[in-house]
């Protein structure tokens, strides 16, 4: 049996430029643009040369578990140049079962992924329209990390997990996975000095999913969480009387527990702080019962960080 080959995949995504969608109206790139942005050059280039897509159709399929985005302040030129800059390690997690302590452990296959955005800047004029001229060179706009978890989502309960290497990602080394497992516990520390506020009627949304908000692996697509939270840590930031267009998110860390489907009603909660011009949202969604009772664990949870800056122009 050949010795893996690669320490991780690597590569960059190029070619494209930013489009109207994703960036806000100061010309920063915005939270909700990062997978689209990341990730379709990572799945092609594991397609072409990994086989990935044999995967597929062998019934596993890696699926977004624990994301990671990071923003920087910077003012990106519209219709400038961007690249993706990504590293992609399989790694091997082994836990003891937390449901059946003496049972064994659980172990996991995953895909880490790392990406760098690189794109170009440009003076910051709200008048310009997209206009303005772009600096040269390439400057870091953002950062993303997305831990997948190898799965049979179609399989039976309990025969849905994957413990072996896939064939198609033999050639990569396996590495351990070295760090805290992510979970929610681990999301909910709230630093000293920052002070919880009420939102009110705000805090709380109950809403429901159609099947606008699928995809292909016959749950809600990611990108409707990550959407509809930091939406909401607007209308929090509203309830408790902030201003809110004085508000970006610059960090969000989001851990998907469970997979929610069409049909399925929930609530959208959380605790806000601040410290100064700090913001800090921990929140998620949570399963409502036939009852409308809410579910205290969350499917999805979430934990936003941002800043109440009057370096924002608002016109």
């Amino acid at each position: 049996m050949s010795q893996p080959t690669l320490e991780a995949f690597t590569g960059t995504g190029s070619g494209r430029r930013i489009s109207f969608e994703e960036v806000d109206q100061q010309y920063r790139l915005k939270i909700r643009s990062f997978i689209t942005l990341c990730m379709p050059h990572i799945f092609k280039g594991l397609e072409a040369e990994l086989a990935l897509n044999d995967m597929r159709d062998s019934g596993i399929v890696p699926i977004m578990f624990y994301l990671v985005f990071e923003t920087t302040p910077h003012h990106l030129a519209f219709k400038g140049e961007i690249e993706t800059r990504h590293n992609v390690r399989l790694c091997r997690d082994v836990q003891p079962n937390p449901r059946d302590p003496a049972g064994g452990n659980v172990e996991r296959m995953l895909l880490d992924m790392n990406i760098d955005i690189m794109a170009q800047t440009a003076p910051y004029d709200p008048h310009a329209l997209g206009s303005a001229t772009p600096h040269e060179g390439l400057t870091r706009a953002g950062h993303m990390r997305g831990v997948h978890v190898l799965t049979k989502p179609t399989a039976p309960a309990g025969e849905r997990g994957v413990t072996d290497v896939p064939p198609q990602l033999a050639p990569l080394k396996v590495h351990p996975w070295d760090e805290p497992f992510p979970a929610v516990e681990g999301m909910r520390g709230v630093p000293e000095g920052f002070r919880q506020h009420d939102s009110g009627p705000w805090g709380i949304q109950h809403t429901v999913w159609g099947i606008n908000n699928t995809d292909i692996n016959q749950h809600v697509n990611v990108h409707e969480y990550i959407i509809n939270i930091e939406n909401h840590f607007a209308r929090m930031l509203h309830g408790a009387r902030m201003d809110v267009p004085r508000h970006r998110v610059e960090r969000m860390e989001i851990l998907f527990r469970k997979p929610s489907f069409m049909g399925d009603t929930c609530a959208i909660q959380g605790d806000l702080f601040t410290k100064g011009d700090e913001t800090l949202l921990l929140g998620g969604f949570h399963a409502l019962g036939p009852d409308g009772a809410v579910d205290p664990k969350p499917t999805v949870f979430a934990r936003l960080q941002g800043r109440l800056a009057d370096d924002l122009p608002v016109h």
